[in-house]
């Protein structure tokens, strides 16, 4: 191995900016792996940090800092992490990071995972580390999604405020500069002044609205108008239909009245519109990882209309170049074909076993991990709690209004942080429900997809997939599978089964190359 005096490097990250604030986190890594390069007689001579990004994406300030330093390089230089998931918390992203960084002479090392070990059992246990990763993280998301959802309905805004508008005390109010100019382009609209979003850009009142976080004037775009002209947080009521949250009476204060806006909304409905066909992705949660076995396009998916019923199906529109055959392909049928391609991607028995212990064990860690997090912000609570009950008391005493106006604001952010300490616990049940749904993908990964929602069948085929499927005669023709489920499944996968179409090789990497996202593709 030609590395440089044995050097190294230290990278931590962690996901929020309350960490970083709170020390939760990097403080800990940098020990560990600080311990691990002393351990193994390797000199640290830079560390990077990651404070407060998400895993999500690799397209981080510290992974570039990270590939910079490597190419300012003539020689190799061990990378040192405490655990896979800092890396990445995304199954393509952390192998695409994996191949660039040993392109760049990087060597990742860590005291959590032995990547000196080319065991497949080892290299199965990797794949399982960072796809539960991706399983923690796409959970988490929805349970923040879930709590932003419940506020919504409660009647707060939880998403940036709208221009015209501000936030005070949680509440939306005006902004008293722009909200004027907001409120006569209604007007003008009402009364027929414009007749389309172009004419509203080049309006004085829209060319005077102002960014008041840059000081700079919006950008007039047609998007910006139409969010202008149909904003009902505009009315005071709250609503987020992505969410199916429809006209949500809340405290924020409005400053256009209801019949004024609805006066435009009946202004701009007049407008002769295109109509597209909306699509439940639910319906097709392949979307994006089917490609024409031909031509290589992605499919594209829709229903028709029979007499009685809608007939789903996905579809190679490429009718210039490709001479596939048929060009529309039933839904149920390539759902059928891909449940079969799960059932051949069942582990062996004593695979399983491994597996099991490796989710034990992390499942030991994490909870571990978290009631030390728990017992930290229990101490925090019972502080923040005694501290309130003094504040209380001083109230009571006093009788000047102006003390007890500061007393009171000091009450309300002292709850505040009681509220955001008790939001970040997560409960002990979770974790055990990633075990028990890790080791159901590796049993019965078809049982798993049927039973997932949308985010965790796309967690699901990324995990047990290493590319997009090819077509051919309107069913699924091949399929590569990523290394752990070529090396370690029930059939051990046949190589004929993968080859169907001429000019398709079996696959020379084990890393799965990186995909276009498959939320990206549209419907028809």
């Amino acid at each position: 191995m030609n590395t440089t005096n044995n050097e190294g490097i230290i990278y931590t990250r962690v996901s929020s900016n309350k960490q970083v604030t709170d020390g939760h986190g990097l403080d800990g890594q940098y020990s560990a792996c600080l311990r691990y390069a002393e351990e193994n007689n390797i000199k640290v001579i830079k560390t990077i940090i990651d404070p407060g990004y998400s895993g999500k994406s690799i397209q981080r300030p510290g992974i570039e800092e990270l590939f910079e330093f490597l190419n300012s390089r003539q020689n190799e230089i061990y990378v040192i992490a405490y655990a896979i998931n800092r890396y990445s918390r995304d199954t393509s992203d952390y192998y695409s990071f994996k191949d660039e960084l040993a392109a760049k002479g990087g060597i990742l090392r860590s005291p959590e995972h032995d990547f000196t070990n080319e065991d497949p059992a080892n290299i199965f246990s990797e794949h399982i580390k960072i796809g539960m990763a991706e399983f923690e993280r796409r959970t988490n998301n929805q349970r923040v999604n879930s709590m932003m959802r419940e506020r919504i309905r409660s009647g707060f805004w939880v998403f940036k405020a709208p221009a015209g508008m501000l936030f005070k005390d949680k509440l939306l109010i005006p902004d008293q500069i722009n909200s004027p100019l907001i409120k006569k382009i209604y007007e003008d609209y009402a009364n027929g002044k414009y007749s389309s979003y172009q004419a509203v850009k080049k309006s004085r009142e829209a060319r005077l609205l102002i960014n008041l976080k840059t000081n700079r004037p919006y950008q007039l775009g047609s998007t910006f108008i139409k969010k202008v002209l149909t904003n009902k947080l505009y009315t005071g009521v709250v609503e987020y239909t992505p969410w199916g949250i429809q006209e949500v009476n809340s405290l924020n204060k409005g400053f256009i009245d209801r019949q004024l806006f609805e006066d435009v909304q009946t202004r701009i409905r007049k407008k002769p519109r295109k109509v597209y066909t909306k699509v439940n992705d639910e319906e097709f949660p392949l979307k994006g990882n089917i490609e024409c076995g031909s031509c290589s396009q992605i499919l594209r998916f829709n229903n028709s209309k029979g007499r009685s019923k809608k007939y789903p199906y996905y579809r190679c529109d490429n009718t210039k170049t490709c001479d596939a055959s048929p060009k529309s392909m039933s839904r149920d049928v390539i759902h059928s074909d891909f449940t079969n391609l799960l059932k051949e991607a069942a582990i062996k028995k004593e695979v399983l076993i491994l597996a099991e212990k490796i989710m034990e064990d992390t499942f030991n860690k994490n909870s571990t991990h978290l009631k030390g997090i728990k017992h930290h912000n229990d101490i925090k609570i019972n502080k923040l709690t005694s501290l309130r009950k003094r504040q209380l008391e001083k109230v009571i005493s006093i009788s000047n209004p102006s003390v007890i106006s500061v007393l009171e604001k000091e009450i309300n952010k002292i709850d505040d942080q009681i509220a955001a300490l008790r939001e970040y616990e997560i409960p002990e049940e979770d974790l055990r429900l990633y075990k028990l749904q890790g080791l159901e993908i590796l049993r019965q990964p078809h049982i798993a997809w049927q039973n997932a929602n949308l985010n965790k069948k796309r967690m699901i085929y990324d995990f047990i997939f290493e590319d997009s499927l090819k077509t051919m005669n309107g069913r699924i023709g091949t399929a590569k599978y990523s290394l752990p489920y070529r090396l370690m499944s029930n059939n051990r996968i046949p190589k004929n089964r993968l080859v169907e179409l001429g000019g398709i090789e079996p696959p020379t990497s084990c890393v799965p190359r990186k995909r276009s996202p498959s939320w990206a593709i549209a419907p028809i």
